[in-house]
């Protein structure tokens, strides 16, 4: 059985929620700068998620079901979870939430 772990953000209405993901954490930074991807980690992991979770990565096609996939979007990170991933390697993601750093 695969570990529940969340992440908690503010909603719209400055309300806590967490999202849950039993999988990997994929960060694209798409940026080299290495003091805004050190600030984002930072940023994730003071909304719950592991460092050693955390895996810099832009290949989605190794993401699965309830993997978080989170890209940097300035000034924001933009959280997706993967919900599904059809045979033909298509995957499909919902936005769940967005960290301002």
């Amino acid at each position: 059985m695969l570990e529940q772990r969340f992440i908690y953000l503010l909603n719209f209405k400055n309300i806590l929620m967490h999202i849950a993901y039993s999988g990997k954490v994929f960060f694209a930074p798409n940026t080299s700068d290495e003091q805004i991807i050190d600030r984002s980690k930072k940023r994730l992991m003071e909304n719950g998620i592991r460092e050693e979770h955390i895996q810099v990565n832009y290949n989605i096609q190794e993401l699965e079901v309830n993997d978080l996939y989170i890209s940097y979007e300035p000034p924001h990170l933009v959280i997706r979870i993967v919900y599904e991933k059809k045979g033909s390697g298509m995957i499909k993601m919902r936005n769940t939430g967005m960290i301002e750093i």
